[in-house]
């Protein structure tokens, strides 16, 4: 992953399923949660339910209220540092590049506030790929 948050911010993005139930592709960097300055986490919110992973296109990002009846991600990004968490007045959008040869590859950009303490982020020329298992 890559992409530009007040500075650049670089690390590694994986394919999260949990409980056959969630689909998250998740971003951080730093060896462990004692060395992260940054997680990012897209999740899927698609009409089927599915945790299978999102064909080539453009998805929107949004909140779960704005994401009714459409296919797009929720995101969650933190500030590890400060524990600040910016999920809220989300918009934005995060296109997949390629889906094959095991690997989901995208773009994305998105704006987002930060749910308690105010302020708010704004994400530009993010890169990830991750390996499709």
């Amino acid at each position: 992953i890559s992409g530009a948050v007040e500075a650049e911010k670089k690390g590694s993005s994986y394919i999260v399923v949990v409980a056959g139930s969630t689909y998250m592709i998740s971003n951080n960097d730093g060896t462990s949660a004692s060395d992260q300055t940054f997680s990012l986490a897209f999740y899927k919110n698609f009409q089927d339910n599915s945790t299978s992973n999102p064909a080539v296109g453009t998805y929107p990002i949004g909140t779960a209220v704005d994401l009714v009846n459409e296919d797009g991600f929720l995101v969650v990004y933190t500030d590890t540092q400060t524990g600040k968490d910016y999920s809220k007045d989300v918009s934005g959008t995060l296109t997949i590049t390629n889906n094959s040869n095991n690997q989901l590859r995208g773009t994305f950009e998105f704006a987002a506030s930060n749910t308690n303490q105010g302020g708010s982020i704004q994400v530009t020329n993010g890169k990830f790929s991750a390996a499709i298992d």
